[in-house]
């Protein structure tokens, strides 16, 4: 397990819990909150949008905020930092996350509605895919890792908050990458 910073201890049981797996369905026409649920179809918390600027995590007694400036990402539990996230290069679907002491690359399909998180050492961290109108999604994580469960909660915002985004900014011939 690698060392996940001391504000997403409170995750830990959570991370436990949910043994490498979640799934995410959107409540409402808009897509704009998902209920997240385990392996047995319980609700363990729900992930509200605010659009591309940020995010609220609620589960439980546990509540993280999404923000994003510019070129950067930051997840935060109770005001400590514990996931950055920035994008490699001009387009949104790669980034560079880190959480802890470990650093993941991220490659997003937004038109394929995938999400794929790898160690910089190599290996599979994170791989979130959905359906074709994004309101639902299926994460499945490194179990050793306690870090992977805020990096699939991560990207399952991202995804969600710049898929309509990235439909607009594909030309016809371009197609999408992934």
């Amino acid at each position: 397990m690698s060392h996940a910073p001391r504000a997403a201890s409170s995750l830990d049981l959570l991370w436990r819990d949910l043994g490498g797996s979640f799934a995410a369905y959107a409540r409402g026409l808009l897509a704009s909150e998902f209920a997240l649920l385990n392996s047995d179809g319980k609700e363990f918390g729900q992930l509200h949008l605010g659009g591309t600027p940020g995010a609220e995590l609620g589960s439980g007694d546990y509540a993280a905020s999404f923000e994003a400036s510019g070129r950067r990402y930051r997840m935060v539990v109770d005001g400590e930092e514990v996931l950055s996230a920035g994008l490699k290069g001009r387009s949104l679907d790669e980034l560079e996350i880190s959480c802890g002491s470990r650093i993941y690359e991220a490659r997003i399909g937004f038109l394929r509605n995938l999400a794929v998180t790898t160690y910089q050492e190599g290996g599979e961290a994170v791989r979130l895919s959905g359906g074709l109108t994004g309101r639902n999604y299926e994460a499945l994580f490194a179990t050793e890792d306690g870090c992977a469960l805020p990096v699939a909660i991560f990207l399952l915002w991202h995804v969600a908050a710049n898929r309509r985004r990235a439909y607009r900014t594909v030309s016809p011939t371009r197609g999408g990458r992934m």
